[in-house]
């Protein structure tokens, strides 16, 4: 009996206990097995709580999951053994530690990382430190912030993530090839887990830039014109100015800039209209050349490149500067309707959750007439307009293995034609009456070609079944529709939040944001930042006041003039930012989509957001806003009507007087072309000379009050 008695204890014990001396040992037990580690650890506090640990034969990940900080004093560089039990956490192997670890040394060399090609990143270089060779990343140029950047070499493509609080936050993306050394690590959501490998770089050192020519910034795009465009970019040293491009790749046509320069730009001249194009830019010194990455480049469409913007809910007209923002109160679907009736060869809808009848059968009209229809959906909502359809209409359901949610709005109508291509995007779902009616929305049409086969490309690569970080950065992301910049930006394959905050940061004078989620760090402390400044003010509403990381609070302590929705009846559903609509000279710009600003959005879901450099759309926005905020009570600024503070006579001969003058801090006045004027500290009175409209902005502390006078 004892006997036997022992060897129960044996297997019991044999399938969760196990010690070793080799981490590659440890890795071949079962989950749940109890081991113990020894090895030098090779990242620190810059990657968040998790440790990796290597020696000779593998690496591993620790992670504590009590809250007895095991980990807290473990650093880069430390020799220790430690005991946990073997789990596994969306892919990735880890010991979650029972103990504190005992160690050994501190300041010890890291294991030489190993160099490799990207496709080797996988389960047999899990927790190691690599190096990649010839790294060029898509978004070289642009700032790093918390997500996933793509990178290509020798041909493969491969992924680092940036976490939050990370030492590369805010610097520069390399441009060019460079030495790439990280962790490698993986995070997948997929059963089995064969996907999600990615490398964790540390710092900066791990971002080893080549001496000799280099290119130092980023390939930006201007002049974009229906026959061509120009690319600018700058190098280390004077060198020529070249590029190659063509359709498609390999990159067939050569040219030449002919200039010897550090600051270069090349015209590419002789394009096709509303067609996108592979280039890739280069510099030549002796010997030494340095090359992008290959960019994706769009001309211009001969489209008209009509916008309209559309409300679901009441507007204030009163800060318009000459086109009144739309309120189609219960008219949205009918509206989808309307254009979906304009369709003559192809439909691609792209939307989250439906339920209307009214659309449903503009779908099935379309397709009855011999319209080409295609629809995505996502997998975890209702969707019971789908029932709705003719059945022989193709419908692609997101892919449910892969994390976060298909969660755009958007529609393209005829995309490749030149004067009925038309893409929908905004914040509304279609389901009827919550989103479509009753929940604050917006809808915003643009007629442009060259868009509308941007967001053909997303949509094929997602009818493919690809979808959430599965997905490239491959469409264009600058437009010239008719006179007006509109950037466009998918996600998570294009790093949006970054575009969002170069909007922020590129505010002067008034940003205003409402959004249904608000979770994103960097964003919020860029706003605080921005508001900060002198002369600027940013002012906010957010829905989700109590969500678990809602930025709301951090806003309000701060100052920041931010409303909470939560609790109103119906809920606040847009995801649109804009800044500086009033001031002409200051670039007014409008971003919306589907966006919101949470990490979900950035890393995870299927997302469109679309930024529009133009004043009359900023400002119809503003009037949308405008309704909005004023209809909420405040939450940390007094309102200046409340002080007595009024401007008389209105209309008036020029001169105009303010009441409780001694309580203003700054007077701001524009014209009706949004232009900045005049603008002065606290004064009794201002003459104007010049007749017209003009809206005039009071600064009390970080209050402000608009009011629109008329000389005569």
């Amino acid at each position: 009996m004892k006997n036997f008695l022992s060897l129960i204890l044996i297997i019991f014990f044999s399938n969760f206990s196990y010690a070793q001396s080799s981490i590659s040992s440890a890795r071949l037990q079962p989950l749940g097995s109890i081991v113990t580690v020894t090895g030098v650890v090779t990242n620190g506090y810059e990657l968040g709580v998790i440790r990796y640990v290597q020696d000779s034969t593998a690496g591993i990940a620790l992670y504590d999951l009590t809250a007895n900080n095991y980990l807290a004093n473990v650093n880069r560089g430390d020799s220790l053994t430690i005991t946990g039990e073997l789990a596994d956490w969306n892919g990735l192997l880890q010991v979650y530690v029972t103990g504190f670890p005992t160690i050994h040394s501190s300041n010890n060399n890291y294991p030489i990382p190993q160099i490799m090609l990207s496709a080797q990143i996988g389960e047999a270089t899990e927790s190691e430190l690599v190096q990649i060779d010839n790294a060029i990343f898509v978004s070289g140029g642009s700032l790093f912030s918390v997500g996933t950047y793509d990178f290509t070499s020798g041909g493969q493509s491969g992924k680092i993530y940036i976490r939050s609080n990370h030492p590369l936050i805010g610097l520069t993306i390399p441009v060019g090839p460079i030495s790439l050394i990280g962790i490698s690590s993986q995070y997948t959501f997929s059963v089995p887990a064969i996907d999600g490998y990615q490398i964790l770089p540390r710092d900066t050192n791990d971002l080893i830039i080549p001496s000799g020519l280099i290119i130092t910034s980023a390939v930006t795009q201007s002049n974009i014109t229906s026959t061509g465009f120009d690319l600018t970019w700058n190098t280390s040293d004077s060198s020529t100015t070249e590029a190659n491009y063509a359709v498609t790749q390999p990159l067939t046509t050569h040219i030449n800039g002919n200039s010897y320069t550090k600051a270069h730009t090349i015209t590419l001249t002789g394009l096709q209209p509303a067609t996108f194009y592979f280039v890739e830019c280069f510099s030549v010194n002796g010997t030494d050349t340095a090359f992008s990455n290959v960019g994706y480049y769009s001309t211009a469409s001969n489209s008209t490149g009509k916008i309209r913007p559309y409300f679901n809910h009441s507007v204030d007209n009163s800060v318009s500067l000459g086109v009144d923002a739309q309120n189609i109160t219960t008219y949205f679907n009918d509206t989808i309707k309307a254009y979906m009736d304009r369709a003559d060869s192809s439909i691609d809808i792209c939307v989250y959750n439906a339920s209307d009848a009214t659309i449903a059968t503009a779908i099935n009209d379309a397709y009855n007439r011999g319209v080409n229809v295609r629809y995505i959906a996502d997998d975890d909502v209702v969707n019971s307009m789908l029932n709705s359809l003719n059945p022989n209409i193709p419908v692609v359901y997101r892919d449910p293995s892969v994390q976060g949610i298909m969660h755009n709005k958007f529609v393209i109508i005829d995309a490749h034609s030149e004067n009925n291509s038309w893409i929908m995007s905004g914040s509304t779902n279609w389901t009827n009456p919550s989103n479509l009616f009753n929940d604050y929305n917006n809808l915003i049409f643009i007629q442009d070609q060259a868009l509308a086969k941007a967001y053909t490309l997303e949509f094929n690569e997602m009818w493919s079944g690809i979808f959430g970080s599965n997905k490239a950065d491959n469409t264009p992301h600058k437009f010239n529709v008719n006179g007006v910049e509109i950037e466009l930006y998918f996600s998570p394959s294009d790093n949006t939040t970054s575009k969002i905050n170069e909007v922020i940061n590129n505010v002067n004078y008034s940003l205003e944001f409402a959004l249904l989620s608000f979770t994103r760090d960097d964003l919020a402390n860029n706003i605080i930042d921005k508001d900060s400044e002198f002369g600027v003010v940013a002012r906010g509403i957010i829905e989700d006041e109590n969500t678990t990381g809602s930025e709301f609070s951090n806003l309000y302590t701060n100052n920041v003039n931010v409303k909470s929705h939560a609790g109103i009846a119906n809920s606040l559903h847009h995801k649109y930012l804009i800044t500086d609509a009033n001031v002409a000279s200051s670039d007014p710009t409008l971003l919306t989509g589907s966006h919101n600003w949470s990490n979900n959005a950035e890393n995870n879901s299927d997302e469109n957001t679309l930024i529009i450099h133009d004043q009359t759309i900023a400002n119809i926005y503003l009037q949308e806003f405008t309704q909005r905020f004023n209809e909420l009570s405040s939450t940390n600024l007094i309102a200046l009507e409340n002080l007595g503070i009024d401007i008389f006579p209105n209309p008036n001969n020029g001169r105009f007087y303010f009441s409780n003058y001694e309580l203003i801090d700054k007077v701001m006045v524009y014209n009706n072309l949004g232009e900045l004027v005049y603008e002065t500290s606290s004064c009794p009175s201002i003459e104007i000379k010049r007749k017209g409209i003009y809206l005039v902005k009071i600064l009390k502390d970080r209050s402000e009050l608009f009011k629109k006078i008329v000389i005569n």
